[in-house]
């Protein structure tokens, strides 16, 4: 049982940080696609664990 629990934590996390990434390189396609040069920091949410 613990075994399963562990997995499911690992699954969401890794597709918490699959979903972050795939919206950091749309927000990098997007800015590269976009016509002209564009200096705007692209915003990366990420929460980071304390410890």
């Amino acid at each position: 049982m613990n075994k399963l629990l562990e997995k499911a934590k690992d699954a969401t996390a890794t597709q918490r940080l699959r979903q972050s990434l795939d919206r950091a390189i749309d927000g990098v396609r997007d800015a590269l696609a976009a016509p002209g040069p564009q200096l705007q920091p692209i915003p990366i949410r990420v929460k980071r664990r304390k410890g």
